[in-house]
């Protein structure tokens, strides 16, 4: 997977050093992915919901915890 962030371009025209102007893209860049992590946190709860209220939701979610360590991720995510 691969995230690509849009971040706004700093104000043109301006004497920025290059020290100040990386601070504020990496600041920016910061910016962005906290709200991608925000949405990321809200569609697993949703997903996990969703799968809690199927039918046999405790097989679900027993072979999505499987899945998620076999992948090397933390079995429970939110």
């Amino acid at each position: 997977m691969r995230i690509i962030l849009e971040v706004q371009d700093l104000p043109s025209g301006r004497g920025i050093p290059h020290s100040v102007a990386s601070y504020v893209r990496a600041a920016l860049k910061l910016r962005a992915l906290r709200q991608e992590l925000t949405q990321a946190v809200l569609e697993v709860a949703r997903c996990k919901e969703a799968l809690a209220r199927r039918h046999q939701a405790g097989t679900l979610l027993t072979e999505a915890q499987a899945l998620l360590e076999e992948l090397g991720v933390e079995a429970d995510v939110q």
